[in-house]
């Protein structure tokens, strides 16, 4: 027997195996049957009560929530409406503001008409100032120096 033992290993013939395996029935052992004493008592308690009780509980239960899931449905429901109420308005907004960039859009356009055209007319007018302002001086400095030259000798 001497052979087959491990150097370091317990001596299983020494009897602590069975020590170790007691120690551990014992300390589990209870926690085992408290256990399954809950499960016996849970099982009887189940079996005691009335199936038509049983029945009836869970019909409530389920009525329950069918009346928690047509709340939440309503809620749901409310909560799109007003989102689609809140893009609905979005959208007219966003359609009323193009409408307003539409008519910027023109009367800029208008007011740029105007400017160019009041620009035009008054490069005209300056060109017909300059031209007349022109001619005056030539009209009136030919006869000063025609005058200057007979007068002065």
């Amino acid at each position: 027997m001497e052979l087959l033992r491990i150097k370091g290993a317990p001596n299983l013939s020494e009897g602590w195996w069975v020590i170790a395996v007691g120690a551990v029935f014992l300390v589990g052992s209870p926690t085992l049957v408290h256990l399954l004493e809950r499960d016996r008592k849970r099982r009887l308690k189940r079996a005691a009560e009335d199936p038509s009780r049983q029945l009836h509980d869970r019909i409530r239960e389920v009525n329950t929530a069918f009346t928690k899931a047509a709340a939440l449905m309503h809620d749901l429901q409310r909560d799109l409406a007003a989102q689609q109420a809140a893009r609905e308005a979005l959208i007219a907004q966003a359609e009323e503001q193009q409408r307003l960039l539409e008519i910027d859009q023109g009367q800029a356009e208008r007011i740029r008409e105007i400017l160019v055209g009041e620009t035009k007319a008054t490069i005209q007018a300056e060109r017909r100032q300059q031209w007349i302002f022109f001619a005056l001086g030539a009209l009136v400095s030919i006869p000063i120096g025609v005058a200057i030259n007979l007068l002065v000798p």
